[in-house]
């Protein structure tokens, strides 16, 4: 083995070069489709988010999903990326419209990145945007451009048209799992009311967010009517069940946050100590939390995650100006959930005698 260390060592690769190289860096475990935090799921929420973000935005109701085999297909119908930028927005890193707040002010998608990763890690990457009856076209190969074209779409709704097939090289022999995308897609609607999400044809949308998402997970062994309680920014629902562990879906801005994070350590903690306030009784904290169910979403101002696949959230604050995230959550859930349970005294009798069972 040489083990000469010169100029000669040192390499400067391409951006689509070292994500091929290092896609883990990107995507977390490649994995074969398998399990949902799978690299091929990554890659499909890293174009959904955009979509999504359009539409937190206040641009286009619907986004369309079309899975077929490895090929995927997503088409939103927001703004459309400026035609101009459209190569760099999909392959020149640290590109983006998201490092500037007042254009994406509350997104998921912040740090130009995860589209790159799909086009890089992609056999075939093909992207179109539409604005105001002009499009452009532009198609990749493992991140290379290999066509692109000006196109005169007259009838054309704006937005922007995402294919794409992952690289079997990398990923290996892989397959979508049907279940995987359907629970990835009614999160979605969940914590989006208003928007449908036509997948394969078939549509999916929610009209009471987070309370449809608590109540398609129960098995109707609820202690009491789930909570639902809503307030700029942050949304909840929560009820026990009985069973022994705690069951949590925690989201931020839109991301469904796996592996918890700030924001959920915040929800345990202010529900703990709103219990014993609204009881007057130092209950052990294991005895309040004992088989509950909850669902916590909440929006925050320039996100930071502890990494790329943006499982677990690491922001101190709300935003650059904004409350912490434990107080905002802790003072919405001290005066929303203690008003509730003033007001809905047979929900406040089933979580005590839950707690001295």
């Amino acid at each position: 083995m040489d083990g000469t260390y010169s100029e000669d060592s040192i390499r400067t690769l391409e951006w689509n070069e070292h994500i091929r190289l290092r896609p883990g860096m990107y995507v977390g475990k490649l994995g074969d489709g398998s399990q949902p935090d799978d690299g091929i799921y990554v890659l499909l929420k890293e174009v959904f988010d955009n979509s999504v973000d359009e539409f937190m935005m206040g641009n286009g109701r619907i986004i369309d999903l079309n899975i077929s085999e490895s090929h995927v297909l997503v088409r939103d119908y927001g703004r459309g990326i400026p035609l101009g930028k459209l190569v760099d927005a999909s392959s020149k890193m640290n590109t983006g419209a998201k490092y500037d707040s007042k254009v994406f002010k509350k997104s998921v998608g912040l740090n130009g990145v995860g589209i790159k990763a799909v086009n890089a890690l992609s056999t075939m990457f093909r992207i179109q945007s539409f604005r105001e009856g002009k499009s452009k076209l532009v198609e990749f190969t493992g991140g290379n451009v290999v066509n692109q074209q000006n196109i005169d779409s007259p009838g054309e709704k704006n937005g922007t048209l995402v294919e794409f097939t992952p690289d079997e090289t990398l990923f290996g022999k892989f397959d979508y799992q049907n279940e995987y995308i359907e629970s990835m897609v009614r999160n979605y609607t969940y914590l989006n009311t208003g928007l449908t999400i036509k997948y394969n044809g078939v549509s999916f949308t929610s009209k009471n967010g987070l309370l449809d998402l608590l109540n398609e997970q129960l098995s109707g062994k609820e202690l009491y009517p789930p909570i639902h309680l809503k307030g700029p920014d942050i949304e909840l629902a929560i009820t026990h069940g009985s069973g022994y562990g705690e069951d949590y879906y925690a989201f931020v801005n839109g991301q469904h946050t796996t592996q918890g994070g700030t924001h959920l350590a915040a929800f345990r903690e202010a529900f703990v100590r709103t219990i014993r306030d609204f009881y007057k009784k130092d209950f052990d904290a294991s005895d309040i939390r004992t088989s509950i169910i909850a669902a916590i979403s909440i929006r925050v101002e320039e996100p930071v995650f502890e990494s790329q696949t943006k499982t677990k959230l690491g922001s101190r604050d709300m935003g650059p100006n904004g409350p912490s995230v434990r107080q905002f959550i802790s003072d919405f859930i001290k005066n929303s959930f203690d008003n509730y349970l003033h007001k809905n005294p047979d929900a406040a009798d089933a979580i005590l005698n839950k707690i001295l069972d």
